[in-house]
């Protein structure tokens, strides 16, 4: 294949996809990845597309990544619910007895209350929705971080539960997302990016619940590079380029 009709086609698979990896390239062209980053670090220049870390995106997908509202939780609930929920049974499989679990916020980490093995644990949230999924279960010693009640996402924040969260170390911390472009990955709110900042920071193993849908978006404030995350949980039915994009910065399960 010559050089011009790679090129071609190289561009003409990030506009059909609104963005993919350099690895994602590489496959379907049947080329080196060392290769595909000349020919898009060659394509940028010639404002083709446009090159991010570890891939490209097309140049009508950088007007529609950015999410134009925050959804309600009701909302959220509904998106992609099944997907959701296949990732709550992998998220929830990974917990070990007796483990101090972290549990942000959002309706893919409140999937997998109803998931967790009935095993003893101390879980923390500053989630109001999780804890009140949890207060009935006996085997769990339960923490809920306090501060402003933020309504939109039933959530704890501010600097109350900042001062609360710096001081509680744990196992594992379950985290969800907005959206996840390149290495960063996003909120909508800076008070709430900042306390699961804070969160992630205190746990030995940090865990990323997002359904594909959220690959490629980006909201307004972002609180933690993907890199730094030991694990993405991702549905069983994610495409290869979601998971491919993912697996340019860190481990995807699922």
């Amino acid at each position: 294949m010559i050089k011009a009709e790679r090129q071609e086609r190289i561009v003409g698979v990030v506009e059909k996809l609104g963005s993919i990896s350099v690895h994602g390239i590489a496959e379907q062209l049947g080329v080196s990845e060392m290769t595909v980053r000349r020919d898009l670090e060659e394509l940028s220049r010639k404002d083709q597309l446009i090159r991010v870390h570890g891939g490209a995106r097309s140049l009508s997908a950088d007007e529609r990544s950015m999410l134009r509202r925050e959804f309600t939780h009701s909302e959220k609930r509904s998106i992609n619910a099944d997907e959701k929920r296949a990732i709550a049974h992998i998220a929830a499989s990974v917990i070990e007895e007796r483990e101090t679990v972290y549990l942000g916020t959002g309706t893919t980490v409140e999937q997998m209350v109803p998931l967790l093995p009935r095993i003893p644990l101390r879980i923390i949230t500053n989630s109001l929705s999780v804890f009140n999924l949890l207060e009935g279960r006996s085997e769990f010693e339960l923490c809920l971080v306090g501060g402003m009640y933020r309504r939109r996402t039933s959530a704890f924040v501010g600097p109350v539960a900042e001062d609360m969260v710096s001081s509680l170390g744990t196992d594992i911390a379950f985290i969800g997302a907005n959206g996840i472009q390149g290495n960063a990955v996003t909120t909508s709110n800076m008070e709430e990016g900042k306390l699961q900042q804070l969160a992630l920071d205190m746990a030995d193993r940090r865990i990323l619940v997002a359904d594909s849908s959220k690959v490629g978006k980006r909201d307004f404030f972002s609180f933690y590079r993907l890199s730094d995350f030991d694990a993405v949980v991702m549905g069983p039915d994610a495409s290869q380029e979601a998971r491919n994009a993912v697996e340019e910065h860190t481990r995807v399960l699922g």
